[in-house]
């Protein structure tokens, strides 16, 4: 896959130092992490109810759909019933690592530490970790598509969520091998252009893939 990556940033909000952004490579593994496991009993969700219809379909809108969906940035969907079964069990263990490198959403923020709340959080609760665990270990049920959350229809244009940037930074272009562990940034040094301390109010990553 060759991709480039656009960060848009606006001001005001976080200090953020004028010379350059740097994101670091990390090979996730599973095995790497400890896992965080939940009894759906625990909240009062009878695990064998659990269906991707109802329960399952809103949580992956929600915190994964923005990536994982036609012309995102992940390298599958996960849109439909039989795109999300096919990958439930990876699912189940990339959520379950939670707020480390390598969890799924990457939404990897120590919350008992400094700002605990965040708005578009896109982690999920231990609820949610509990619904999902219980759906795989019970089989994946679709249950009744009417209760599938209404689609939502993404822009396939070069816009951006956080309205118009103050600043847009370009990433050099970037080969990755059509198979191999996941990885997380690894873009090397970006120069933002700035020659003096800004602050930032809204960071969002929009990644061009070149490949049809």
């Amino acid at each position: 896959m060759n991709a480039r990556h656009l960060l848009a940033v606006s001001a005001m909000a976080v200090l953020v130092m004028p010379f350059a952004l740097n994101a670091q490579g990390h090979t996730a593994s599973v095995a790497d992490h400890e896992l965080h496991f939940f009894e759906a009993a625990e909240f009062g969700i009878n695990p064998e109810n659990v269906t991707f219809s109802r329960d399952i379909a809103p949580i992956l809108q929600r915190s994964c759909e923005n990536c994982h969906r036609a012309g995102g940035g992940a390298p599958m969907a996960l849109t439909t019933y039989q795109e999300v079964r096919r990958w439930s069990q990876r699912i189940k263990l990339r959520t379950a690592i939670r707020d480390r490198m390598g969890a799924m959403p990457p939404f990897f923020v120590e919350k008992e530490i400094g700002i605990s709340q965040f708005k578009d959080d896109q982690s999920l609760s231990d609820e949610e970790l509990a619904m999902i665990q219980a759906w795989v270990d019970h089989g994946t049920p679709e249950g009744d598509p009417a209760n599938l959350p209404e689609p939502i229809e993404y822009s396939d244009g070069l816009t951006w969520t956080i309205g118009e940037p103050d600043l847009v930074i370009r990433s050099v272009d970037k080969t990755m091998p059509a198979v191999g562990p996941d990885r997380w940034g690894d873009i090397g040094l970006v120069p933002t252009g700035l020659t003096e301390d800004r602050y930032v109010q809204a960071v969002e990553v929009r990644e061009i893939n070149d490949i049809p």
